[in-house]
């Protein structure tokens, strides 16, 4: 995919990036008779953008990018916990944790590695509780 496609697709705010990168000529549309040339697929599009929007991503961005799992881990247990208060089995909350123990994965950053493995130690005890497994 030519970078400019990749650049034109950003947010204006990256302006400068843009201005930092020489102008590519875009082909012409096939005229009426002939055949267009063989394009990328939309999901190498979208990877190429995912990549560039990583790649542009500040640390504290990526941190809070990171977080988001643990955080909704704790979000469903504390769903759990409030049906468990009620005296109300959530069947559905368990599910969730299920769920979201087996995609869980481990963040990069050393000390949001060790809250999301107290997170993921929890929601694994909550499952033992309730007979579940992941």
């Amino acid at each position: 995919m030519p970078v400019q496609m990749v650049l034109n697709a950003l947010s204006k705010s990256d302006a400068a990036l843009r201005l930092a990168v020489p102008k590519m000529e875009m082909p012409e549309a096939p005229r009426q008779g002939q055949q267009a040339a063989p394009t990328l697929q939309a999901a190498t599009t979208v990877h190429v953008l995912l990549a560039a929007a990583t790649a542009l991503e500040t640390p504290k961005d990526k941190r809070r990018r990171e977080a988001r799992p643990a955080a909704r881990g704790l979000e469903i247990l504390e769903q759990l916990h409030a049906a468990q208060v009620k005296g109300l089995p959530d069947a559905a909350a368990l599910d969730a944790l299920s769920q979201w123990a087996a995609l869980f994965e481990m963040p990069d950053d050393p000390e949001l590695a060790d809250i999301a493995r107290d997170i993921e130690l929890r929601v694994r005890v909550e499952l033992a509780k309730h007979d579940r497994t992941v």
